[in-house]
Formats: C-alpha cells, structure tokens, sequence
C-alpha cells in the first residue's frame, strides 16, 4: 500500500514538472473562459436574440380593415406620403400623366412578395372608381382615369397585398389567429426581416376596458392608441407618451337646414363663446398644419366671452325655449359638458344627447374628423353630398372651389385653390374646428 501511494505521489510530481506551462495555460484558458460565460456571455447574448414585443390594439378588424400602422409595417403602396401630405416614390420609381387622364407607373425591378415571387404590374389590385389598370409589360402600369383625379398618387399610397396578407414591407405575418366563427383577427405576430428589430405580437381587444384588464395580467407589454390614461396614469414602472393626431380634428357641426343656425354671425359666436382646451392644440382648419396645402391666413376665432354674449343674446336662441340640443358620443361627454357649460355663460342654454350615430334630426354634433393627406374633401363640404356632409353645407363658391382643387394637377395652382377653400369656409362657419386630439401609449419599464 505504502509503495503504491508513493508511485502515485512521484508520477505526480514528474507530472508537474515537465508539464508546468501547459497546466498553466490550461486553467488561464478556463478562467477566461469562465470570466466570458459569466460576464461577457449574457450581454452578447442580449444583443444576439431579437426583442419581441407584445401589443395591445383596441377594436376589432380582420385582414382587411388593419389599423395603417400596422399594414405599413407589412407592405408598402406604389406611392409613399411625405409629412407635408405630398407623395413620392414607393413600389414605383416613377410616373409620368398624360392629358391628365393616363398615369403611367414604372416599377422597381426585383422587388419581392414576402412568399419570393417577383413583384409585377399585373399584381397590383387596387380597385378605384372610375379608374381602369392595365399592365403594359411587367414593369409599367398605366392607369386611365375618365376624368382629372389629382389625389390619385395618394390614393395609390394604399398598402399593397395578395392572399394572406402576402405583403413587400420589412415585415412579414408569420401567424395569424381569428376569433372562432369569425373572419376577426384576435392575433397576430409579425417579424422583419433585420434581425436588429424586434419582432411584434399584436393583440385585438374589443373595449379599453378589456385591453386595460390584459395590460394588468401581463398578457401584453404595451397598449397603443388609447385616447385618454385614466387609471393607469398613477402606475408605477410604466413609460407614457402622447402624441398629437394632426390627421384628425374634433369638430362640432351645425345642422344648416336648422333656421337657428342660418346667421353666419350667431355661428361665428358660438366659436367666441369656447375657452381653451388645456394642453391640446387649437385646430383653425379641416386641413392639417403640415400639409402643404395649409394655409395661415384664415379667420382665427379666439376666446372673446363678451362678444360672444353681445351677439347671441339678440338671437332668440339666449331663451329656454329655443330648446338647442347637443349631440355627441359618450366618450365626448366630457368635451360636450365643456361647451355647454361655456354657452351657458353667455346665456344660450343646451342640453346634451348621447349618441354614438348619425342620427337623422340634430342641432349639434360632435364627431372626430378625419382629415386625409390630400386636401381633396369634396365628400365633406360639397352640396351635392349628402350622405358625408354632416352639417349640410351649401355654397356654389365652397362648390367650384372643391371640383377645380380635384381636377388641378399643378401644385402651386391647387395650394391657391385649398388656400381660398380654408378662408371662405372657415369664415363662413358651417362647423367649429375645435382641437387635435392625442394619443397615448403605455409600456411596461
């Protein structure tokens, strides 16, 4: 036993000595390499493994109606809209107009569906009234309109698709699940193509209440587009932003076939009589601040209580028999309260109908309106349409303006023609421009 105990403590020692350097460099190599794993490692790590992140969205939709910012995240139109509401290139590299009427659209080669077939003219599928597609060859689209269109690259900056929202754009849905029995998206997870950017997993929920109550389980990471705080504003560990929609402006309509509002001057004071709206940003027009097209020299109605008072007190409608009501959305209550507070002020008593329709009798109503990147609001302001034109707004100047404002291709023309569109309506006073609205968004820290 002894001499066996001191061959094992001999051949240790030999070992030793002619194997020093190596034994060294071994464990330095194995320290270092422990230092990595446990140090360098987890941070690499990090950086190497795409983020994902979980989203909740408010309302319900299917393939067909998903919010933009997510169908542009998908794919991309023929056209793209700079901030000022102008368009430019997108899928296409150019397009020529002849006789105002034939649109001519060279394509990008060798762009791909996210499925790797080829992108071609004779893909493109948007359905325009009015308009007829033809693919000339596999790179130009000409479209023949049967009479000027100006919007049109706008209306082309519509994201394009094939079957399963089979899109050209960073991203790329991966999976899709529906509400059982239903065409509805309840979710969906997309993921691009630059391993640098985080992957995304949206979730539809039909209420605030309901998306709130998943942001609380920790079904989702952050809730976007939601139009007011609430509880959550108190939160701990949560990060808030708000931005303004200057795509949108709350308006207040008044119905003109109504006596009661046929003095452009008792419109006008009902403006006078509104004070601020806090932090959000007063809107003086129905066309976007940065759109090209905007234009600063409009009537501008600041807060005045004393005028508003002087000119609607001779106005039979300062008597609680003129019975005005005001109609407005439940999730507007609190504007409508604002204003009806405001002229109560001035002596013009209103009372408030919730309603979250078009009904077919009001006074008053108060919507959300959206304000598209193309000045073009024919649909909203034109006599003849009587289906989108809530306050029921009549004039052959406001008329002419809108068809000449569609017909025109010249931009600086156009920028005249929308720039008399703003002053003579705003003057005229066939709704209040009240304000932008906002958005929040939360995320969990």
């Amino acid at each position: 036993m002894r001499k066996h105990l001191l061959y094992w403590v001999f051949f240790t020692q030999t070992f030793l000595k002619r194997h020093t350097k190596q034994i060294v460099f071994a464990a330095l190599t194995g320290f270092l390499i422990t230092l990595f794993t446990f140090q360098v490692y987890p941070y690499l790590s990090m950086r190497l493994e795409r983020k994902h992140y979980r989203i909740g969205i408010i309302g319900n939709y299917n393939i067909n109606n998903l919010p933009l910012s997510i169908q542009n995240k998908i794919s991309f139109g023929l056209t793209a809209i700079l901030p000022n509401g102008e368009a430019t290139e997108a899928a296409s590299l150019s397009y020529t107009v002849e006789n105002r009427l034939i649109y001519k659209f060279k394509l990008k080669p060798n762009l791909k569906w996210h499925d790797g077939k080829q992108l071609t003219a004779g893909d493109i599928n948007y359905r325009i009234k009015g308009a007829e597609l033809k693919a000339l060859d596999n790179y130009t689209l000409e479209i023949n309109l049967k009479e000027p269109y100006a919007p049109l690259p706008i209306i082309l900056s519509q994201p394009l698709f094939r079957e399963k929202l089979n899109g050209l754009g960073l991203y790329k849905v991966v999976r899709l699940i529906k509400v059982p029995g239903s065409d509805q998206i309840a979710e969906m997870t997309i993921v691009p193509e630059l391993r640098e950017l985080a992957s995304e997993t949206y979730r539809f929920y039909t209420t605030k209440k309901d998306a709130i109550l998943a942001f609380k389980l920790g079904e989702i990471d952050i809730l976007e587009d939601l139009d007011s705080i609430g509880e959550l504003e108190n939160w701990k560990n949560l990060v808030i932003s708000e931005k303004t929609l200057y795509n949108q402006v709350i308006t207040l309509f008044y119905n003109l076939k109504k006596t009661e509002f046929k003095e452009k001057e008792v419109r006008q004071a009902f403006s006078y009589a509104i004070p601020p709206f806090g932090t959000y940003e007063k809107a003086a027009s129905p066309i976007s601040p940065f759109s090209w097209a905007y234009s600063q020299k409009i009537r501008l109605y600041q807060y005045d209580e004393e005028t508003a008072r002087k000119i609607l007190s001779k106005s039979p409608l300062a008597t609680s028999s003129a019975n005005l009501v005001l109609t407005a959305p439940i999730s507007m209550l609190s504007l409508a309260q604002h204003l009806v507070d405001a002229w109560a002020k001035v002596g013009v008593p209103v009372r408030i109908k919730v309603d979250s329709g078009i009904p077919g009798e009001y006074q008053f109503l108060l919507r959300t309106l959206p304000i598209p990147p193309d000045p073009d609001q024919y649909h909203l302001w034109q006599s003849t349409a009587e289906n989108t034109n809530l306050a029921n707004y009549s004039s052959a100047k406001i008329d002419k303006l809108l068809e000449d404002g569609r017909k025109t291709l010249d931009i600086e023309v156009r920028k005249k023609i929308y720039a008399d569109f703003q002053f003579y309506l705003v003057d005229d006073a066939p709704a209040i421009f009240l304000y932008y609205p906002k958005s929040y968004q939360v995320t969990r820290k």
